[in-house]
């Protein structure tokens, strides 16, 4: 019978190993996914992986991108799933669910999945993750520059923005993300975007923490407007992020929805950083 258990620190290199021939199609080396478990936003002792070993052989990995952090509702811990893999002799015993058993175990870690195939979400949803977002609220340019200022360095503004939105820009130094100010009338708005050419027809300018959500939605066309380029470009926000009344120009579902496990934390403050979409610089559908 297989064992499944987390991996000790002194599993690491084996399972990044096991992870970069897993994974022949990867558009990156052993250096990106020494960055995905390397336990960046974590305590030392939280997981980094869960492994699944025959009579000692690594057989299988579940990726987990642990992070501590504060949200606008409190102090909480989440783990991204990630790299998913199970060598095909081992397939079709329910080994997949039991792995999902264990890393769901901990109710005071929010486990999120923001990439799953088709194929394993009715695995997924067996085992109790709930749909945390299946929209996007799009705006388009409107073909003129938007009247409000943006800053492209937040952390230049010292005081006048939060210590979260400080923190959350801290945190990704270094990342392909593009983090910005923007000045409204009531205060600056701060958001870390993933610019991406996901469709020949325009980029999609994708936000991954959306500081004031308040904010945003009592100005979303100014922003939209002074944050995109005039044409062929698109502002993407999960409609989770987007209070109620505020108006895009167009609601978009997802092909496969973003999912978590509910109850342990806000929805709304479950983000799109803090997890293997800007460690592993991947495009979010």
């Amino acid at each position: 019978m297989v064992d499944i258990r987390f991996a000790p620190p002194q599993d690491r290199e084996e399972v990044v190993q096991f992870m970069q021939t897993a994974f022949p199609r990867a558009k990156w080396g052993m250096s990106r996914w020494q960055a995905l478990l390397s336990g960046r936003w974590g305590a030392p002792d939280d997981p980094f992986a869960l492994v699944v070993r025959d009579k000692g052989a690594l057989v299988g990995v579940l990726g987990l991108v642990t992070a501590n952090r504060q949200t606008a509702s409190g102090t909480y811990k989440t783990a991204n799933m990630t790299s998913w893999y199970v060598q095909k002799p081992y397939r079709g015993q329910g080994i997949g669910g039991r792995m999902l058993e264990v890393v769901t175990a901990d109710s005071q870690t929010t486990i999120t999945n923001f990439s799953s195939a088709k194929g394993a979400v009715p695995v997924v949803e067996r085992a109790g993750f709930s749909v945390l977002d299946a929209e996007r609220c799009v705006w388009q340019p409107s073909g003129v520059n938007g009247p409000l200022r943006v800053e492209a360095e937040p952390l230049t503004l010292g005081g006048d923005i939060s210590a979260r939105d400080r923190q959350v820009v801290e945190d990704h130094v270094g990342l392909n993300v593009k983090p910005v100010a923007v000045e409204t009338p009531d205060g600056w708005c701060v958001i870390v975007l993933a610019v991406k050419q996901k469709t020949d027809a325009y980029v999609t300018h994708e936000v991954m923490y959306l500081g004031d959500r308040a904010l945003f939605g009592a100005h979303a066309r100014a922003i939209a407007n002074s944050i995109l380029p005039p044409e062929r470009a698109v502002l993407s926000v999960d409609r989770r992020f987007v209070k109620d009344g505020v108006a895009p120009d167009a609601v978009e579902a997802f092909d496969v929805p973003r999912y978590y496990t509910a109850g342990r934390m806000p929805a709304a403050d479950v983000e799109n950083l803090y997890s293997e979409i800007p460690l592993l610089d991947l495009k979010m559908y």
